[in-house]
Parts: structure tokens; sequence; C-alpha cells
């Protein structure tokens, strides 16, 4: 055999089986990890049998406000004993409104009320690099492309089956409904 058709072969197949691993790596919102906002890996696995509320952030948003008082209020449930979890996604995507660093980022969240939530370090949620989180919800059709800051939002029940969230109205009544 040439070298060039080895070559060839040994490319086709590494492309095979690098888009068949990147398929399968997110079978399961337990099977993705992100990177935190303190620099550490977050495991999803570790949320098994925990409500998730997740939504995409910006500090310098006219939806900032009420979207942090959701937060906060989902938070409390977490700090009262529930089992809950909040994931907090900084994307900078849309106006340039998360211009902060990590830290910075958590920093606010903590002075907005929401300092148990696992902030995660800022990333996509559209394009070519979107993070692993809503790429996994995009395949599951939970949503298409975020419009905008706090759109994505999403609850992922105890089972770890994801829920396209339409509102804001429902968000609470849905996580309490799911903590029982």
């Amino acid at each position: 055999m040439s070298t060039s058709l080895f070559l060839v072969i040994l490319f086709i197949s590494f492309a095979l089986y690098s888009s068949f691993s990147l398929k399968m790596a997110a079978s399961s919102f337990y099977d993705i990890s992100e990177t935190g906002a303190d620099g550490n890996l977050v495991s999803f696995s570790n949320l098994k049998g925990k409500v998730v509320y997740g939504v995409n952030v910006a500090s310098k948003c006219g939806y900032t406000a009420s979207g942090y008082n959701l937060l906060s209020k989902i938070a409390k449930l977490k700090a009262d004993g529930k089992p809950v979890e909040v994931l907090i996604f900084p994307c900078n995507q849309f106006g340039a409104q998360e211009p902060g660093s990590d830290a910075e980022v958590a920093s606010f969240c903590a002075l907005k009320g929401v300092p148990n939530a696992t902030v995660l370090t800022k990333a996509d949620v559209n394009g070519p690099n979107t993070r692993a989180t809503y790429k996994f919800l995009k395949e599951k059709k939970i949503f298409g492309d975020i419009a905008w800051n706090f759109a994505g939002k999403f609850v992922i029940d105890k089972d770890g089956n994801p829920i396209a969230i339409k509102s804001d109205s429902e968000v609470e009544k849905l996580v309490a409904d799911l903590i029982k």
C-alpha cells in the first residue's frame, strides 16, 4: 500500500471516529462537563438526582435585574436544602454585555443574591464555538439559536431530562413541582 493511500485511510478513519465520539459524548446531560469560573472542571454527573435551572447571563443587559431576581429565587431553594442546582452560563455574544472576567462574573452573581450558584466560564451559546451544554440542548430540540441574554433558559429534571422554558413565570412553579 502506498504511503499516500495509507494516510488517506488513516485520516478518514480518524475523522469518522472523531465524529462518532463527539456525538456520543453528549448523549445525556450527565455526560457533559464544563469549566467553572474558577477554572475547575464541573462534571454534570454530580447533579444526578437534582433539579437544575440554567440560563445564559450578561451583567450589562436590560434583562439583568429580572434575570438575576429569578436566579436568586431558585438559588434560595438550594440554600434551603432543596435538591436544586443553579447553573450560570455567562455569554458576551449579544451586544458585548458581559465584558467582565470569569472572576468578576462570579462576584457579580454573589452581589445579586446568587452566591451558591455554579458559575461557568464565559463562552458562546450560538455558532461554531457553542458551549457543550447548549449544543446538547439544541440537539435535544429544547431550543434553536438563542436570541439574546437570559433567553437560553432550561430546566433539567431529577432524571436528567431537559425541559424547555417558555416564560419566566413558569420557572418557579416548574422547579417547585419537580423537587417534590
